[in-house]
């Protein structure tokens, strides 16, 4: 008996979850044909303002020792009569890199991306809509404490 009321806990949590969930990205426009809608939830942080997201839209791919980098472009769209934000990424895939020799000529998988830095925010989920093919990757920056000066030349 005891087992039966701790998966029913257990499940009433996780629907209350998932429902969550559906409702803060109720508001945002479902993926449309081509694209995929990827959705990063950000933990609550003292000072979030000290935070900011790179957010990184790309693809995995086999490249040589030069450094490489994703064409396209960043859109940030409202959310009509909301006020929220979602970000939209275009790329016909192609890559830019650097001419380097590389002498061993051996390739690597990696991957390559195209960035955008956002605010720090853990009340709104960041919405991120990419050409299906690409994925999406991000990283939590963090503002240091000291502050330096310039010089003047």
């Amino acid at each position: 008996m005891k087992h039966i009321i701790l998966l029913l806990l257990l499940w009433g949590a996780g629907m209350t979850a998932v429902h969550s969930q559906d409702k803060e990205l109720k508001p945002f426009p479902k993926a449309w044909k081509g694209v995929e809608r990827y959705v990063i939830q950000l933990p609550a942080k003292d000072a979030e303002d000290n935070y900011q997201v790179e957010i990184m839209a790309g693809k995995t791919m086999k490249v040589d020792c030069n450094h490489h980098g994703l064409i396209g472009s960043w859109a940030a769209k409202d959310v009509k009569g909301w006020g929220y934000t979602y970000y939209q990424y275009t790329s016909a895939g192609k890559v830019r890199s650097t001419m380097m020799a590389c002498p061993d000529k051996t390739l690597q998988d990696k991957f390559i991306a195209d960035t955008k830095l956002v605010r720090y925010n853990s009340k709104l989920p960041i919405v991120v809509y990419v050409p299906k093919g690409f994925s999406v990757k991000y990283k939590i920056w963090e503002r240091g404490n000291q502050e330096m000066d310039a010089e003047i030349k």
